[in-house]
């Protein structure tokens, strides 16, 4: 997984799931095709919300319907991306994103798939979710989820995704950062990437 499918995971892990094993291409625009997608030169981050963007447009109503709530996180993270340190040099390419996607196939998202991975990962909820009704600090959470460090770093963006609520994936994150070290790497070069 590069940067840039940890960073649509991050945000929406089934629109992330269309990029998995997809040839990247240089191009003008950010196109999206069956295992294919195409990547202007310019800054991660435009480039990161621009890929979110398109994948979403290239989605069936019905799927569209159904990640109404991913759209939002990647609305979220256009409008931190302007107001941070690099929001100027962002602005021209997240501001007017037509001017920079074209139009792509129509893709769907498997969602047998995603159900079947979902399962998968809903156990480390659950012990989550119980650590947390039982430990009653943020501390003691860290401390009992050991049991992360062999998740790999796109199991660990799953987990994330499916826990409900913000503050429960905040936690989550924290303690993928303190006990699983592939993560914690590829959230260090995710970074690294966002600052250019």
């Amino acid at each position: 997984m590069d940067e840039l499918e940890f960073c649509i995971k991050s945000m929406s892990y089934p629109l992330g799931m269309l990029l998995e094993g997809s040839a990247r291409r240089q191009g003008k625009f950010v196109r999206v095709r069956r295992k294919e997608v195409t990547l202007p030169n310019i800054p991660f981050a435009a480039l990161c919300y621009l890929t979110g963007i398109a994948l979403y447009d290239s989605l069936d109503l019905v799927d569209k319907k159904r990640l109404q709530n991913d759209y939002r996180a990647i609305e979220r993270f256009r409008r931190k991306m302007l107001g941070s340190k690099l929001g100027d040099v962002l602005r021209p390419y997240i501001e007017s994103p037509g001017r920079h996607i074209f139009p792509g196939e129509r893709l769907a998202i498997d969602w047998l798939e995603f159900e079947a991975r979902r399962k998968k990962v809903e156990p480390y909820l659950e012990r989550i979710v119980e650590l947390e009704k039982t430990t009653g600090s943020s501390e003691g959470l860290l401390k009992g989820t050991e049991f992360l460090d062999g998740l790999s770093p796109d199991r660990g963006l799953l987990l994330v995704y499916i826990a409900e609520d913000e503050k429960l994936r905040g936690l989550i994150n924290a303690a993928l950062g303190k006990n699983n070290p592939q993560f914690r790497e590829a959230v260090i070069r995710y970074f690294k990437a966002l600052q250019g």
